[in-house]
């Protein structure tokens, strides 16, 4: 489990909540969160990313990301564009609320 503010990702349950509300997302869209959730304020490159989500990178794994990233941010509302932060041509990277403020 990771609880972040108002963010709680139960890898168990594969459930996400924003403020006990329940997020309905997909299963690439989940592992995408958790993995980038999971690396501890690092980094998730796009080439990480694409090895966890799809096994390998491609040349279009950055598109794919980009529109998956923007999908799980809509849904999540003010909580995706408050904890997941791009990175110019590097990746993701999942941003506490403490850092944020």
């Amino acid at each position: 489990m990771i609880r972040s503010g108002d963010l709680a990702i139960d890898k168990e349950r594969y459930t996400v909540t924003v403020d006990g509300d329940p997020v309905h997302l997909t299963y690439m869209e989940f592992n995408a969160l958790w993995f980038i959730a999971n690396q501890e304020g690092r980094v998730a490159t796009y080439d990480q990313l694409a090895r966890a989500l799809w096994g390998e990178p491609s040349p279009r794994s950055r598109r794919r990301l980009a529109v998956l990233i923007s999908r799980m941010r809509a849904k999540l509302g003010g909580a995706g564009s408050t904890h997941i932060a791009t990175v110019t041509r590097v990746g993701y990277r999942f941003i506490e609320p403490a850092e944020a403020a």
